[in-house]
């Protein structure tokens, strides 16, 4: 049976539901996005082989999404599956990461076929310059093949702000980190610990060039190039 991991981001309700109820019968394992926060959320509890990603979204626009998923997951899949079919449009898919770019109305035999193909031909690239971060087994390789190990609340802190646009809010760092049960000021504290351990295992190896950088009363964002590994 076919095990690979699908996430349809779409925010049409019944063609979403289409898709899913397809998919799951030609046997991939599917789960669903309705915006590009979603869909962040949904990487990083598990990855996935490949996204199914409609353009018109709300808040944040497909390409973009398709941009900061195609820097962290550089081996994922994407097909985009959308209403925009001027050739400019096409253009600047395949420029944001789209591995296929289809238009609607499509089949979803069409799709089924174009996913098993996508899945089945996926290598994982050669990254020398970048920094891969390994949730199965919570390591962090640098660019030259050095491990650096991680908790499950560092690793988990990391890839997040890997898959994340350009900025970690603060909001959603205490969801992945904090407690709710606990005042804002610990969990502050709880956080800046968090961080400050992390600084201080990158900074080793990137010759005090700054990692992660606090972006005042907003959240964090990441300063080296990472790519997380998959294969989770």
């Amino acid at each position: 049976m076919n095990k690979n991991r699908i996430i349809i981001v779409e925010d049409n309700y019944s063609l979403r539901q289409e898709l899913e109820d397809h998919l799951k019968d030609d046997g991939f394992l599917v789960r669903i996005a309705e915006s590009g926060a979603e869909l962040t959320q949904a990487l990083s509890e598990e990855s996935a082989e490949a996204l199914v990603l409609d353009l018109n979204l709300p808040n944040e626009d497909g390409l973009d999404i398709a941009r900061r998923v195609r820097r962290a997951y550089p081996n994922m899949g994407i097909v985009m599956l959308t209403a925009r079919v001027r050739s400019i449009d096409r253009q600047m898919g395949y420029e944001a990461g789209a591995d296929v770019y289809i238009t609607k109305p499509a089949k979803p035999d069409e799709l089924t076929i174009v996913l098993k193909n996508l899945c089945r031909r996926i290598t994982r690239p050669d990254s020398p310059d970048k920094w891969r971060l390994d949730p199965r087994n919570l390591t962090l390789l640098t660019p030259l093949a050095a491990k650096i190990n991680l908790t499950v609340t560092e690793c988990n802190f990391l890839k997040e702000l890997a898959v994340s646009s350009d900025l970690l809010e603060n909001h959603r760092i205490t969801e992945l980190v904090g407690e709710t049960d606990l005042a804002e000021s610990i969990n502050k504290v709880r956080i800046e610990q968090l961080i400050s351990r992390l600084r201080q295992k990158i900074s080793l190896f990137t010759d005090g060039e700054p990692c992660i950088k606090a972006v005042r009363s907003k959240g964090y964002k990441l300063l080296i190039p990472m790519i997380v590994s998959n294969d989770q």
